[in-house]
């Protein structure tokens, strides 16, 4: 791959988590959630999981368990493509966790939405799912590439 092609990935891969920013304020801080009950804390570890799935709307239990994953699991896969000192399990990890909790303390302060613990634990979970993915991808590149 040339330089310039390797500048152009590297601006267009800018470009899309540009986009994915902007659409993660925007869902977690801006949109209306008809789903909201006004603001609550919930500091029990699966307790929102495990109401929603007792409430029998399994669907709203998937959309929030995969939304919260699928959400987060981005920032799993760009700290590896933007910052190689800086993608090592644990930082991918802590990094995830600190982004979501900052949006949870967001979502709590300045739209009166629910501070949950739950949502932290699955966000967290995608950063990681993420991380695989894309750890996923270099490893398959490597076996492609020496062949």
């Amino acid at each position: 791959m040339t330089d310039n092609t390797k500048k152009k990935v590297k601006q267009g891969l800018l470009f899309l988590f540009i986009i994915y920013g902007v659409t993660l304020i925007y869902v977690t801080l801006i949109k209306e959630n008809e789903q909201v009950y006004g603001q609550a804390m919930n500091l029990s570890l699966f307790s929102t999981i495990k109401l929603m799935w007792a409430s029998g709307n399994l669907e709203l239990a998937f959309v929030n368990v995969i939304g919260n994953i699928v959400m987060f699991a981005p920032i799993g896969m760009f700290i590896p493509l933007f910052m190689k000192s800086f993608d090592g399990f644990i930082q991918v990890v802590v990094t995830g966790f600190l982004i979501s909790f900052t949006v949870e303390i967001l979502q709590y302060e300045l739209t009166e939405r629910v501070f949950d613990i739950d949502d932290i634990l699955l966000n967290s979970i995608g950063t990681l799912v993420g991380w695989i993915l894309v750890k996923l991808l270099f490893f398959f590149k490597r076996l492609i590439l020496k062949r």
